[in-house]
């Protein structure tokens, strides 16, 4: 599916071109994974969190047996989660993994580099409603890293990324 207007509205009358999903549910584990869509959006606040801006993200998924699908993920621009944006930055080496807690960083120029970037993520299962979703448990976080890795550069991951 092309990215560059996956979620531009549709008209009754448009032309529509065929085209499949690439979700399938995954077995928990670690995942290498390339960020294959990245969406600015807001979120409207709800009792346990302020309205706030919001990214979602797309992730494509895949392991070492064969496992592949595209996993959604919201980060949300909020304080209570700069934990699980700076796992994020540090998964796909926008980050130096070594980096400090405490140490403050401009997350706009990481933003621009977010399409394409690669790195690892624990998926596990969720139920919501009798059905069961992947759902990111945790990026994971590199022991060193290069610093700065350009999302370009090509993927210790595996083939694909």
């Amino acid at each position: 599916m092309s990215d560059i207007n996956a979620n531009e509205a549709l008209g009754w009358d448009d032309e529509a071109t065929v085209e499949s999903s690439n979700y399938a549910l995954l077995v928990p584990g670690t995942y290498s994974y390339r960020v294959s869509s990245f969406q600015r959006a807001n979120f409207d606040g709800s009792n346990k969190m302020a309205p706030c801006p919001e990214a979602d993200l797309t992730l494509t998924c895949s392991n070492a047996e064969g496992a592949r699908s595209d996993v959604k993920v919201r980060l949300f621009l909020n304080r209570r989660q700069m934990w699980k944006i700076t796992q994020f930055f540090k998964s796909c080496g926008l980050l130096a993994a070594e980096l400090p807690d405490g140490t403050s960083y401009a997350m706009g120029p990481l933003w621009k580099q977010v399409p394409g970037c690669t790195g690892q993520v624990e998926i596990s299962n969720r139920t919501y409603q009798g059905k069961t979703y992947n759902d990111v448990k945790s990026f994971v976080v590199p022991e060193t890293s290069l610093f700065p890795k350009s999302p370009k550069s090509a993927s210790k991951y595996g083939e694909g990324f």
